[in-house]
């Protein structure tokens, strides 16, 4: 759930102290309208009730989004010279958090760690690019009978790529060669989906490249 504080603030500007309503605790399920605010730019944002003045609090921050498999612990920059311990310190506290939850409710990605509001929002604007993408390119296999693979949201996250994966054959296991078969029938069809014109010429300058799925068989869904 989402939470707050009242926190004693003073003025940067004219000295004057006053009560301020900082939020500490984002949940993007249950509150997709602070949840815009935080997007936006404008999560606690505070007004000097003496010289109106508006200045940022910048206050931790846990942010959490079930559907896009999302929790992240948002620092203040000034934290990020203790990034080893504060990661070390979110991975014991979540991994604790998790055992008052039945095992069926768990979750089984992994939180990520951020420093900067405006560093998450612009993570979260180029996600939501990718994702705007993902769903054209669902879009138009879906009417041309492309097979596609999809990839949980955190996994995608982690590799920085879109979810959608289309595919010269249906596949399980889809190998590099099936997925550039896919990428190119897409963008005959689509030829302005740049962030997989991108993600063609990653794939033909490596011929290494995978989606490294072998060990990791429950990232598809």
């Amino acid at each position: 759930m989402s939470s707050f504080n009242e926190l004693d603030v003073t003025c940067e500007n004219c000295g004057e102290e006053f009560k301020g309503t900082v939020w500490t605790a984002v949940h993007a399920g249950q509150d997709p309208e602070l949840k815009g605010i935080l997007l936006g730019g404008e999560l606690n944002l505070l007004m000097c009730p003496k010289c109106s003045h508006v200045s940022y609090h910048d206050h931790f921050i846990l942010y959490q989004d079930p559907e896009a498999e999302l929790v992240a612990y948002i620092y203040p920059p000034s934290q990020e010279r203790d990034a080893e311990f504060l990661a070390k310190t979110m991975r014991t506290n979540f991994k604790e958090a998790q055992t008052l939850y039945k095992p069926k409710d768990r979750k089984d990605y992994d939180p990520i760690l951020v420093f900067g509001l405006e560093t998450f929002v612009e993570m979260m604007q180029e996600e939501e690019a990718r994702a705007e993408q993902s769903q054209i390119a669902q879009a138009v296999c879906k009417e041309n009978g492309i097979p596609v693979a999809l990839l949980r949201p955190s996994y995608a996250r982690r590799l920085g790529v879109m979810r959608v994966f289309p595919l010269g054959v249906e596949a399980k296991m889809p190998t590099r060669k099936e997925i550039m078969e896919g990428v190119r029938k897409l963008l005959v069809l689509n030829p302005a989906l740049e962030r997989y014109i991108r993600l063609m010429k990653e794939i033909e300058s490596d011929p290494k490249w995978n989606l490294r799925l072998e060990d990791v068989k429950s990232e598809m869904v």
